[in-house]
C-alpha cells in the first residue's frame, strides 16, 4: 500500500490503494460508468407498448397500457437529443394498441344491437348469465341496471 500524507486527494489522512479502479482518485480510463438516463422508462415504454398490442382484443385494457407506453417514451425525451430506437418502438406499439383497441370497441358497440336480435346469440347470452348470476339476461339487466329488454318469446 502506498501511503502519502501530503497528497491533496488524501482527505483525513486515509490510505488509498492506487490499484483500486473504483477509487475516486483513479485515472480517467478507470472511472466507473453509469447507466444511461431514462433506461427504466425506455424498457417500461416498450413493455407497455407490446402489452397494449397483445391486449387490444380486450378493447378496454389496451387503452391505458398504450397511454402509459407513450407517456414513458416521452419522459425519456431530452431537448436537443435524438429519440432512442427503443422509445420509438414503444410509441409505435402503444399507438397501434390504442388504435386497434378503439376500433374494436367501436365495432363492438356498432354490432351488439344486431347481435342481440339473433335468437342463437340471445340463447348463448342467457345461458352464460344463468350460469353466472342464476337469471337470464333480461332479468339481470332489469334488476341491476333498471333497463327493460323486450324479448321476442
Amino acid at each position: 500500500m502506498d501511503f502519502n500524507r501530503n497528497d491533496p486527494n488524501n482527505r483525513n489522512n486515509q490510505q488509498y490503494d492506487r490499484w483500486n479502479s473504483s477509487a475516486s482518485n483513479s485515472s480517467y480510463y478507470n472511472q466507473p460508468t453509469h447507466r444511461p438516463y431514462g433506461q427504466g422508462f425506455l424498457i417500461a415504454s416498450m413493455v407497455c407498448g407490446v402489452l397494449s398490442v397483445t391486449a387490444c382484443c380486450t378493447g378496454i385494457l389496451s387503452l391505458p397500457l398504450g397511454a402509459l407506453g407513450i407517456l414513458f417514451a416521452m419522459l425519456t425525451y431530452r431537448r436537443g437529443k435524438k429519440m432512442n430506437g427503443t422509445a420509438m418502438t414503444g410509441i409505435v406499439f402503444s399507438t397501434m394498441g390504442i388504435i386497434t383497441g378503439v376500433s374494436i370497441l367501436i365495432y363492438s358497440f356498432y354490432t351488439l344491437p344486431d347481435m342481440m336480435n339473433d335468437p342463437a346469440f340471445q340463447n348463448q347470452v342467457d345461458t352464460i348469465t344463468e350460469q353466472m348470476y342464476g337469471m337470464d339476461f333480461a332479468e339481470f339487466m332489469e334488476e341491476y341496471y333498471g333497463y327493460e329488454i323486450n324479448t321476442s318469446e
